[in-house]
C-alpha cells in the first residue's frame, strides 16, 4: 500500500483549526538495579563470626525486570497511522487494521499534536477531515544529518490517546 501519493487530494489540505505540537526528547537511559553479591558468606574467613547473621539478615532481590518499550495501538477504536508525514496538515492518515504494538525504542524523539487533519480508507483515498490527536515518531537521518518523521499515528477516539499516553508514560 502507496501512502506517499497524497496527490489526490485536491484543494482540501488545509484546515482552519492550527496544530498544536508540543516535544518530549527520548525517555532516559534504563539502568538496571545492581545484583546481590553471591560471595558474602566467603567473606571474613567463610562467613564466620558476626558477618554470618548479616549476610543471612540481607534481603533477597529478585532479578530486576526488563524494560517493555512496546506500547498496544488497538486499530478497531478509531486509529489511524501515517509513514509520509507532511509539515503542513496535508498528512493523508490510512485505517490501522487491527491491533500494532509500537517498538518505541526505535525513536529518537516523541512530539504530540492537536487539530484537524485528512484521513483515507484502506485504498489511500481521501474520506474526509476530522478532529484529534496525533502521535509522531521521530528518527535521526545520518545523511540529512536532521530529524524526520518516519511513523505518525492519529487518534478520532480521544479515549483510545489516552490510553496509548498512558503507556507511554510507564516507559
Amino acid at each position: 500500500m502507496d501512502v506517499s501519493d497524497a496527490s489526490h487530494l485536491g484543494g482540501l489540505l488545509s484546515c482552519s483549526v492550527q496544530p498544536q505540537e508540543q516535544r518530549w526528547g527520548a525517555p532516559a537511559v534504563f539502568m538496571p538495579s545492581k545484583r546481590k553479591r553471591s560471595d558474602v558468606s566467603s567473606m571474613n574467613g567463610g562467613g564466620e563470626g558476626a558477618n554470618r547473621g548479616a549476610a543471612a539478615a540481607l534481603p533477597t532481590q529478585t532479578p530486576a525486570r526488563k524494560h517493555n518499550s512496546f506500547v498496544m495501538i488497538d486499530g478497531h477504536r478509531g486509529v489511524y497511522y501515517s509513514e509520509s508525514w507532511k509539515p503542513n496538515g496535508s498528512t493523508l492518515y490510512l485505517p490501522v487494521r487491527g491491533s500494532v504494538l509500537a517498538n518505541m525504542d526505535k525513536y529518537d524523539q516523541i512530539s504530540f499534536e492537536q487539530g484537524c487533519f485528512c484521513i483515507g480508507d484502506e485504498t489511500g483515498r481521501f474520506q474526509q477531515k476530522a478532529q484529534g490527536q496525533a502521535i509522531n515518531c521521530w528518527r535521526y537521518s545520518e545523511q540529512d544529518r536532521k530529524l524526520f518523521v518516519s511513523l505518525s499515528y492519529f487518534f478520532t477516539n480521544c479515549q483510545v490517546f489516552q490510553e496509548v499516553l498512558n503507556s507511554l508514560e510507564c516507559l
